[in-house]
């Protein structure tokens, strides 16, 4: 009888053991399949629900990331403590934690198997966990685990790192804790209005909140008459604005200085000097991920036109022309234009808007005469525009 029965209690052994293997493996993930034989283990810890956590995992499975063996886990929360401590003999080539408890922002740490470099990097997400979010994880992952595996001179060391992810734990005014884990629920990855460190491709590691305060300098061409034609000079804005996903919204003052420009029939001649003072609404949408995005939007805005004519002789040199001084007239103006902003690096944005104006009264300079007035010179109602400017 126990030689008969043995069959049985081997079969049902050798079905524990499978199961059990079965159980580690869905825990754990198996390694990438494209991964090659000796390729570094990678041990990749992902924290946040479950649907995102499988979005990113398959996309990163996906990449090219054959110079690697991928071995997966799933944690509850971040531990910044288990991101400090030493594995060099799990075996482990580089760790990586891929937290998105936030949908709107990826937080990515890393590092080398005896926790001495670290990088840290925040990707700013559009909170569907759409293809364009998950192809901005994973050629972040990618960049950073080749960087740090090729020895990045930018990386971040146990001080600077511990520091970086501590502070994003400490409420607002109060000073950074000596330890403890990292709240999975905190806004950004570095410090506000800083940009992450850098040690990836450039625009692939995006801040999670650009500075709110925008400085820039234009160049602005608008027609103005028929007389005249169009009027020109550059002008400065300031701008205060804030942005969430890949939408932001600004409230800006500009302020411009056309240069003057002269008109002259036969009987007269006149000189207008125009100082143009604007505030505006924008709304602008990002196309592109990362820290310097392209960006397109609109603006609405009014303002005052602040215009000084100087009456001149004409051409014809008429000795019944009396000198005056010039007169300042204010004039309303209304402003809508399309925008578009393209980054040439992380800090630096070129811009360009085209737009067009309207006065809400005709604006007019007439010339007196012994049996009325004379319109000399009419700014048209609605006169289109361009400039071209760079931002801080």
């Amino acid at each position: 009888m126990i030689t008969g029965r043995a069959p049985i209690w081997l079969g049902f052994t050798a079905a524990i053991a499978l199961s059990a293997a079965r159980a580690t493996a869905m825990e754990e993930g198996p390694p990438a399949a494209s991964a090659s034989p000796g390729a570094p283990l990678v041990e990749i810890v992902l924290t946040g629900s479950a649907p995102n956590l499988g979005v990113i995992r398959a996309a990163l499975e996906s990449q090219a990331l054959s110079a690697f063996t991928l071995r997966f886990r799933v944690a509850p929360t971040f531990d910044a403590a288990a991101l400090f401590a030493a594995r060099a003999s799990s075996g482990v080539a580089l760790s990586c934690w891929i937290d998105v408890s936030d949908p709107r922002r990826a937080a990515l740490y890393f590092t080398d198997p005896v926790a001495d470099r670290f990088l840290v990097r925040s990707i700013e997400l559009s909170g569907r966990f759409d293809e364009l979010d998950r192809e901005s994880v994973a050629q972040v992952v990618e960049l950073s685990l080749r960087s740090l595996r090729g020895g990045a001179r930018a990386s971040l060391d146990r001080e600077q790192a511990r520091a970086l992810v501590l502070r994003q734990a400490a409420p607002a005014g109060q000073a950074a804790p000596s330890g403890g884990a990292l709240d999975p629920a905190a806004p950004s990855v570095g410090a506000p209005g800083q940009a992450a460190p850098s040690g990836g491709a450039p625009g692939q590691a995006a801040p999670a909140l650009r500075g709110a305060l925008e400085l820039g300098a234009f160049y602005g061409v608008t027609v103005h008459s028929a007389e005249i034609g169009w009027t020109h000079g550059p002008g400065v804005r300031v701008a205060l604005g804030g942005s969430s996903g890949q939408q932001r919204l600004a409230l800006d003052a500009r302020f411009q200085y056309q240069f003057e420009r002269r008109y002259e029939e036969p009987r007269i001649g006149l000189d207008l000097r125009t100082i143009a003072l604007r505030a505006d609404a924008s709304w602008l949408y990002a196309l592109t991920p990362g820290a310097a995005p392209l960006q397109l939007g609109a603006r609405l805005g009014a303002g005052l036109d602040h215009v000084e004519a100087a009456p001149r002789p004409g051409s014809a040199g008429a000795p019944s022309f009396v000198p005056s001084g010039a007169s300042a007239s204010n004039a309303l103006v209304l402003v809508a234009g399309a925008v578009a902003k393209l980054p040439l690096s992380r800090d630096v944005r070129l811009f360009t808007e085209l737009f067009v104006e309207l006065d809400p009264a005709r604006v007019r300079y007439d010339l007196a005469l012994e049996q009325g007035t004379e319109t000399v010179l009419a700014r048209y109602r609605f006169r289109p525009g361009v400039l071209l400017g760079v931002e801080l």
